[in-house]
């Protein structure tokens, strides 16, 4: 092979880093402490373990021999369980022993890697080193992420964590390079190291901005999601609004007498509870309690005015001013002023006594005189209502108005606000969508519906068929097996053997467990308990094989296979099918790139206006530019980044010269020479490109 010179200059940055590696062999003596203590841990918990399994099996004893003396279903049910629980304790137990020898296993395996990495440090010509022997050995990978991860906890507390993976990844890219250097003669530790850590960097920042990527994927996933979410509910919700207005007018419809009576009420309503701290449902309900108490339009709404001037002004809640209408509405239709009547208002603060002395033949009247005329039923209910509604109106004039700038009152406000727009969504898609349930309520009522009624009935005995031979043969199998008499449905049946095969064993092993529990022979009752319970398991998985090979299964499989078919093949007809979902979901794999280079952008530089090509021909160079191309270049510059001139950039890093021959190369095998060589070459002109040229 014909020698090959390169002569590259390199700047030794990573010295401080290599003796820091070269002080950190303890890794594998912290691997078997780990591990010794993973071991400890195993065997503790088998201590804890075969008490438990001790526990399950003198219960299992004491069910067994309580069954053997009652032969009751529900000792039965008890030596069942007994056994599971003993099985499961033994399980817990073969498991932690066998990963207690695994650790054990490991421990040898690494002993025997520190000892071959040792012997191969001591035959090593010229050098001794740990860190030569590792990288020989192929190990220093894992001391580089070793103290990769140390660096990364470190640097990332304390400056973040970006800071933390560029360091951290620059740290083990320098222990990488030092080892291949160390151990390739004519490299050197120190120019390994100083490629090692500039690939390291490179890929800690890479790292740093598939992190940034992730990141912007995330979040303008989850704005998307936001958003159709928000437009979802509002559809919800102002369908159910719609609905409920629909309902309302219909209501209001009956109480007025028409439509256009009904429409022009709500519209006063929607108006009033855009103005005022009540929800439109609140008026409805207050609407309609006074006019089914015979108020007319207008003058509920006067009244209803009144009660929320009121209302307001006393800080009640809807339903005590629903309450309030009421009571008022009662007194306009029965005719009556009565003090059942005029207590609960007292009781909310309203002063009944001051809004009836308005009344003529009442005014100059105490309050103990107004009283005694409200007794004797002096007092005509329908004007004691007006009279105390004209009170409230003018007494608390401007409540409504104050209330409604309160945050209470604008975030009520605001409710209503929002809640008309989702109606105006719902009454859309309400009436667009009434017109498609009236055509499927025609066409199931019809006789379509008819037939597929018909249908679906089939299909359901067609189901539960299947289901019901399932079980049955589930039960024959298992009859057959404990009785030894083979039922009818198997009689003709490849599975006829099998279950012959498993009634003899669950017979003998019955006759093993009496005789074993009758001698006090644990160990047997054991054998002979899980023996019974693997015949039984081999007949229901012989009913299921028997199930899955009937005519019906066959049937049902080869119908779901024909129906995965068909959807498949009808699906790929069209590419709008085929791609239904993929493409939605490949936007949401795009990252900030795509948003940097979509539409048009004016970037002004200097007072210059450029187009948004060179801005993003700049963002090309994230990992830097090995020359500037023409004058007067713009570029985005970061803190903590250095800038050189011409001169400072060719003279930059000029403190060593290194000469590699190929001819010298032993590593693996003789292609691994070429592979090293081209890497090296490759990753050192790239780090002369970007310092010198």
């Amino acid at each position: 092979m014909p020698e090959t010179s390169i002569v590259v200059t390199g700047k030794d940055n990573f010295t401080q880093a290599v003796t820091t590696m070269r002080n950190a062999n303890q890794s594998f003596d912290k691997d078997l402490s780990g591990l010794q203590r993973k071991l400890d841990a195993f065997n503790r918990t088998k201590i804890s373990l075969k008490v438990d399994v001790s526990k399950a099996q003198s219960e299992l004893k004491a069910a067994e021999k309580q069954f053997i003396k009652t032969g009751d279903a529900a000792d039965k049910l008890k030596l069942e369980m007994a056994n599971q629980n003993y099985e499961n304790a033994n399980r817990n137990l073969k498991l932690v022993s066998s990963n207690a020898r695994q650790a054990e296993k490991d421990m040898a395996s690494l002993t025997t890697t520190v000892s071959k990495s040792e012997n191969r440090a001591g035959s090593a010509s010229g050098n001794s080193g740990i860190l030569n022997t590792l990288g020989a050995a192929g190990a220093s990978a894992f001391l580089g992420n070793a103290l990769s991860q140390v660096a990364n906890t470190y640097v990332a507390s304390a400056y973040g964590e970006e800071t933390g993976t560029v360091f951290s990844s620059t740290l083990s890219g320098a222990g990488m390079g030092a080892a291949i250097g160390s151990v390739i003669p004519g490299i050197g530790t120190a120019v390994g190291a100083a490629v090692g850590g500039l690939v390291g960097a490179i890929q800690g920042l890479s790292a740093v901005q598939q992190k940034k990527d992730d990141a912007f994927k995330d979040y303008y996933k989850n704005l998307y999601d936001t958003v159709t979410g928000e437009q979802a509910d509002s559809l919800t919700n102002g369908s159910s609004l719609a609905a409920n207005r629909e309902t309302t007018k219909l209501s209001f419809k009956t109480l007025l007498g028409s439509d256009s009576a009904s429409s022009e009420y709500v519209d006063e309503l929607k108006t009033m509870a855009a103005k005022t701290p009540f929800e439109f449902g609140d008026l409805t309900s207050i609407g309609k309690t006074l006019l089914a108490y015979h108020y007319s339009a207008d003058d509920s709404l006067k009244t209803m005015n009144a009660v929320g001037e009121a209302g307001s002004a006393l800080g009640l809640d809807a339903s005590s001013m629903k309450d309030m209408a009421a009571y008022l509405g009662r007194m306009n239709v029965t005719g009556k002023t009565t003090m059942e009547y005029l207590n609960p208002l007292m009781e909310r603060g309203v002063d009944v006594y001051t809004a009836l002395s308005k009344l003529p033949g009442v005014t100059g009247k105490t309050n103990e005189q107004i009283q005694d005329m409200v007794t004797k039923g002096l007092i005509p209910g329908a004007e004691a209502a007006k009279a105390i509604s004209d009170y409230m109106a003018t007494t608390y004039s401007g409540s409504m108005e104050a209330q409604s700038k309160t945050f209470s009152g604008l975030q009520s406000t605001l409710s209503d606000t929002k809640a008309e727009i989702d109606n105006s969504m719902g009454e859309g898609y309400n009436e667009t969508r009434k017109t498609g349930m009236q055509n499927e309520i025609d066409y199931y009522s019809g006789d379509n519906g008819v037939e597929m009624q018909d249908a679906y009935k089939k299909i359901g005995q067609y189901k539960a068929s299947l289901e019901n031979n399932k079980e049955q043969l589930e039960r024959d199998a298992l009859s057959s097996v404990m009785s030894g008499t083979i039922a009818d449905s198997y009689s003709g049946s490849d599975h006829l053997s099998a279950l012959q095969e498993a009634a003899n064993d669950y017979k003998l092993a019955q006759a093993n467990f009496y005789d074993a529990n009758k001698n006090d022979n644990t160990a047997g009752v054991e054998e002979a308990g899980a023996a019974m319970g693997e015949a039984l398991a081999r007949a229901k998985a012989i009913a299921q094989n028997e199930y899955d090979g009937s005519e019906g299964a066959q049937i049902a499989n080869e119908s779901a296979i024909s129906l995965a078919n068909s959807i498949c093949q009808d699906s790929s007809v069209n590419d709008s099918w085929k791609n239904a979902g993929y493409s939605l979901a490949q936007a949401f794999t795009k990252g900030l790139k795509s948003g940097l280079t979509t539409g048009t952008y004016t970037v002004t530089i200097n007072g210059d206006e450029g187009a948004a090509e060179n801005w993003l021909e700049n963002s090309r160079f994230a990992y830097g530019l090995s020359y500037v191309p023409y004058d007067n270049y713009p570029a985005m510059l970061h803190e903590g980044e250095r800038v050189l001139t011409a001169s400072e950039a060719r003279g930059y890093g000029n403190a060593a010269v290194v000469k590699i021959s190929g001819n010298s190369f032993v590593i693996r095998e003789e292609a691994d020479i070429d592979k090293v060589a081209s890497a090296l070459v490759a990753k050192i002109r790239r780090a002369q490109l970007l310092a010198v040229e």
